[in-house]
């Protein structure tokens, strides 16, 4: 395949962005199975981010909690995801995207060490556990990760009762949970489901920074600075073909989360005097189609320190 592992969308903004050279170096890593040596890595991890499509084509970024041990790697093509011991909030479109889509991206991320795995795929429910059959694997960069200690409190049954409040435009709450937050995901596919069921990957991308690095432009709308990065662009990449895209903010201090499903779009060479992209002159903004946010009952969090990359 003449792009490697990049498809159309990314390698025209890895150019845009006199990324191709450095893009192509970074993208050797990506694999079609696991790393051996990071097999190990999964089963420690408390928590999965994860990227799925619903049946309207609508992108939904989600995070999955449990206790050590509730994802497991046997080999390196395939990763379980064990649901009794996992925490899904209730209302999380999640499951119910995944029995009509199997298409998932997920982001194993171990934020005590700031390490970080991406695994994308299709995914199946079989006997409470999703299993994931591996499409696409690669390790990446520490960057804009705030050090945390994440643990599940009391077991999984005592977590899954949350509170649910849904919206279109956001409110004074929802305000203030992204303007507190230092840590978001988001999700992207550089297919309409709508256009294309068979369409593979669904990617699911950390970003970071110090509270309040995203803003709230008005009630549909949030703006998010793009830091330099690893280059590949796998977002922006998916959102030169599909402007679909969810986020989920995380509040890990007050315990709540903001999701957020909506159509985004990429910002090229922005005035930026106050120097809150690092030099990038890219933003993105996420125009609010829906909202969702719910507590995090039974996590306990410790805060370590923010990343040294913040801006």
């Amino acid at each position: 395949m003449k792009s490697g592992p990049f498809h159309k969308g990314e390698i025209e903004v890895q150019k845009r962005a006199g990324e191709a050279a450095r893009a192509r170096a970074n993208g050797a890593v990506i694999r079609s199975e696991i790393l051996e040596g990071a097999l190990s890595f999964i089963a420690r991890q408390p928590l999965v981010a994860v990227g799925t499509a619903a049946n309207d084509g609508s992108i939904w970024a989600s995070v999955i909690f449990g206790a050590v041990g509730f994802m497991r790697a046997d080999d390196t093509h395939t990763v379980h995801i064990n649901l009794e011991q996992g925490v899904v909030a209730k209302g999380d479109p999640v499951l119910e995207n995944l029995a009509h889509d199997s298409r998932i991206g997920t982001l194993m991320i171990e934020l005590e060490t700031r390490r970080r795995l991406k695994i994308n795929g299709r995914a199946a429910l079989v006997s409470n556990n999703l299993v994931v059959s591996v499409e696409k694997s690669f390790p990446l960069c520490p960057k804009y990760i705030q050090r945390r200690i994440v643990r599940l409190a009391g077991g999984a049954d005592s977590c899954k009762e949350t509170s649910l409040t849904v919206g279109i435009q956001l409110g004074l709450p929802e305000v203030e949970l992204i303007s507190d937050c230092d840590t978001l995901f988001v999700a992207s596919s550089y297919a309409d489901i709508t256009a294309d069921s068979n369409a593979t990957n669904i990617d699911v991308s950390h970003r970071g920074g110090h509270p309040g690095f995203a803003e709230v432009v008005s009630p549909r709308c949030i703006r998010v600075p793009d830091y330099a990065g690893n280059g590949m662009f796998n977002t922006f990449g998916n959102l030169q073909l599909n402007k679909r895209a969810g986020v989920i903010f995380i509040d890990f201090a007050k315990q709540q989360a903001l999701q957020i499903t909506g159509f985004a779009e990429v910002l090229f060479d922005q005035e930026d005097s106050g120097n809150q992209t690092g030099g990038t002159n890219r933003f993105w903004t996420l125009e609010i189609e829906r909202w969702q946010r719910f507590t995090l009952s039974g996590i306990e969090v410790e805060f370590l320190d923010y990343s040294p990359f913040n801006l």
